[in-house]
């Protein structure tokens, strides 16, 4: 038995040894056969900073030879075995996915974390740091616009978990009202150093405590996406709108815009990111109603052929009175309904599917449905926006400063941003510079 025993001991040790070896080994072969430079060597042709290991783990991780291959089929067995959805994804009540770091921002918001450095240390910095940085970028942005005699109004978006606590956990079954996301303390000092926000939280608060109507269809965000439905664009629409006519702005010549209801069939973007082959079996689209916005002259309110990437300015109401005094600046709370996004996520229902500008992969989902969309018809008045996917910390203003014609005679910067941004600090907001007036 003592034999037997050490012989099954060898064995196991064995293959772990194989395992761990094997892997790396067959990464090597694999990467000579392609004629790529051999990644392990990058351990001995660069200084261990914290900076230089962190980006060889990710392109070790990027360029594993499983990664497209062994790593989904492993995600699928664990998913189906364990309920493991990935490192971006949380399950939650009722069908509800999440996405984990937005959730991370609500539940560590004041944990110390570690930052990027190039030494062999590492610099922590607080949540309340973290936070005081945004303030700083906001308020020198402020300053910028207020230059050219232009007013800022900050709307930061609540994330899904913010609204909606009880299908993340029973705990808030019956006081899910009572939850305090910490970006409501950022508002708090935004207005403290006199700059205008709109308080999106209590918005939906007092939505949800409200009767659903046709257009919400009970809900304002998606149940498998980290985004609001057509309905929480629509409240946020309002809200804004209604913030904006508190601080004097009225349209020249109000203009009438044409809706049409269009229902859409939509996949949540949090299963896309769990990338398990083979997950729509389990979930079933999303059926949502949209109201598309047309201008009566220029038809949907979306970028034409051959526009800057994310950009939609009125060309067509120029020389008119119409044209637009308001910019809005966003991310994909923005860009979601409006632009064209991956034939993947879904169609629309029951017509003819339209292809987005720039590209046979993305459709319009369905299209000029989306916040800036909505907005305009709110303010009866034209609006122009410049839309980045996880870019509304910097990458928008980045756009902004070489695009100095956005700024034209406008007297509004709407800054739309999620608030799980908020927890890139100092690393994410960025000074900008404002492009030189015209």
């Amino acid at each position: 038995m003592a034999l037997g025993t050490r012989i099954s001991q060898l064995v196991l040790v064995t293959v772990f040894l194989a395992i761990i070896f094997g892997v790396p080994v067959y990464q090597i072969v694999v990467e000579i056969w392609r004629q790529q430079p051999v990644q392990v060597t990058d351990l001995f042709r660069y200084a261990p900073t914290v900076k230089n290991l962190r980006a060889f783990e990710q392109t070790l991780k990027d360029n594993w030879w499983g990664q497209e291959t062994v790593r989904p089929w492993m995600q699928r067995t664990l998913f189906l075995t364990l309920g493991d959805t990935g490192a971006k994804a949380l399950e939650g009540r009722d069908g509800w996915m999440f996405y984990r770091p937005g959730v991370q921002y609500l539940t560590e918001a004041d944990r110390m974390e570690a930052g990027h450095s190039d030494s062999a240390g590492t610099r922590r910095t607080s949540g309340d740091t973290r936070t005081r940085s945004v303030v700083l970028a906001i308020v020198e942005f402020r300053d910028q616009l207020e230059s050219q005699h232009i007013e800022l109004l900050v709307v930061p978006v609540p994330g899904k978990a913010s609204v909606y606590p009880d299908k993340l956990t029973e705990r808030f079954d019956d006081c899910s009202g009572a939850f305090r996301s910490p970006t409501e303390r950022l508002l708090d000092e935004l207005r403290e150093c006199n700059i205008e926000t709109v308080n999106l939280f209590d918005a939906f608060r007092q939505a949800r405590s409200a009767k659903p109507t046709w257009s919400s269809g009970g809900t304002y965000y998606l149940s498998q996406d980290t985004h609001w439905t057509p309905a929480g664009a629509l409240i946020a629409a309002k809200a804004v709108a209604l913030k904006l006519r508190e601080l004097g702005y009225a349209p020249e010549t109000p203009w009438q815009y044409e809706t049409q209801r269009v229902q859409v069939a939509r996949r949540g973007d949090v299963l896309e990111m769990m990338q398990v082959p083979g997950l729509r079996e389990y979930f079933s689209p999303e059926e949502l109603n949209c109201e598309q916005i047309h201008d009566p002259i220029a038809g949907l309110l979306i970028p034409p052929v051959g526009a800057r990437d994310g950009r939609f300015k009125n060309d067509h109401l120029l020389d008119t009175p119409l044209e637009s005094s308001i910019l809005l600046l966003g991310d994909s709370f923005s860009r979601i309904y409006q632009f064209g996004e991956p034939a993947s996520l879904g169609a629309v229902v029951g017509g003819a599917q339209q292809t987005s500008a720039g590209s046979g992969k993305k459709r319009l989902l369905p299209g000029s449905a989306g916040f800036p969309s909505l907005l305009a018809r709110e303010l009866a008045a034209p609006v122009d926006y410049i839309v980045s996917d996880g870019g509304a910390a910097t990458d928008v203003r980045r756009r902004l400063s070489v695009d100095p014609e956005m700024l034209d005679n406008k007297t509004f910067v709407i800054w739309e941003f999620a608030e799980r941004d908020i927890r890139l600090g100092a690393h994410g907001w960025l000074d900008v510079p404002l492009p030189p007036e015209l």
